[in-house]
């Protein structure tokens, strides 16, 4: 076998990610990051501990190929037999090459990367390499400089923040409902306040753990018919936008509503220092 052009058939070492220079949101620092991009959540099942095992099973299969151009092909094969669940929408790819990039698997990203590996490969994923390196997801231009933030600030951990950062409704709509309570924007330097940024991250989490979620095929405000998309329910003021956002069940709009309503309540209490962020709240 013929190795790719500067490799020598040598293996990826997750640990050369640390030298990136994090300035997009794709990798905003060492502790988390976003594939969203690349297909990470276009499963039926896309919960955090189906996509935590297949990650896992992509890195350490590549770990196994050489990078050569057959190799790397055969990797490609075998890892398309690895996919848990069906898409979401068809029209979506799910790039094989997204796995671990760090060895504390705190971080997603491409496994083809020239961060791991000196030389890039990504001519074999399914966008190729000019789209993948020149890319930017639509947060990037829709959220402002303190929302992407505040948001990288608040969360830890990639499933979350992948989630939560690419959308755009559920970060615009709940930081102007509290900058409408409290008389300002919130900003990350208010995130020195513990109350306050325990508040924002519980508020955040509810995008996994919302207990009104519909059961229907669906990520975000997309209902998917078909490999189709659709929006079955106005969402004419920041709160329809919110509980679109969550995957509210339609039959469950009105209970849904006041849980939402109390949770951002809370976000508030915590910003003006008259909720410690710690009570159980129903």
């Amino acid at each position: 076998m013929s190795s790719c052009p500067g490799f020598q058939g040598r293996k990826p070492t997750p640990a050369s990610f640390q030298g990136v220079n994090y300035s997009w949101l794709c990798h905003p620092d060492e502790r988390k990051s976003c594939g969203a991009c690349c297909g990470l959540y276009n499963y039926l099942d896309h919960s955090r501990e189906a996509l935590e095992g297949l990650l896992e099973a992509r890195t350490l299969l590549f770990q196994r190929y050489p990078l050569t151009p057959e190799g790397l092909a055969a990797y490609k094969e075998e890892a398309r037999g690895l996919h848990h669940s069906p898409p979401l929408c068809n029209e979506i790819a799910r790039c094989e090459f997204l796995g671990f990039v760090d060895d504390e698997r705190r971080r997603v990203g491409c496994l083809l990367h020239p961060a791991l590996h000196g030389e890039d490969l990504r001519e074999l994923s399914p966008y190729g390499r000019d789209l993948c390196a020149e890319h930017l997801c639509p947060s990037h231009q829709y959220l402002t400089e303190g929302e992407r933030r505040l948001v990288a600030a608040v969360l830890d951990d990639w499933y979350l923040y992948g989630l939560v950062i690419t959308d755009l409704d559920l970060v615009r709509e709940s930081l102007k409902l509290v900058a409408d309570r409290v008389g300002c924007m919130p900003s990350p330097e208010d995130l020195r306040r513990g109350a306050f940024k325990r508040a924002l991250a519980e508020f955040f989490s509810l995008k996994e753990h919302w207990p009104f979620r519909d059961r229907r095929p669906r990520l975000g405000k997309y209902w998917f018919s078909r490999g189709e998309y659709r929006l079955d329910h106005p969402f004419d003021d920041p709160w329809d936008r919110l509980l679109c956002s969550l995957e509210t069940d339609p039959s469950q709009w009105g209970q849904a509503m006041g849980f939402l309503q109390r949770r951002i309540e809370r976000v508030v209490g915590a910003y003006l220092g008259e909720d410690d962020g710690l009570r159980p709240l129903g």
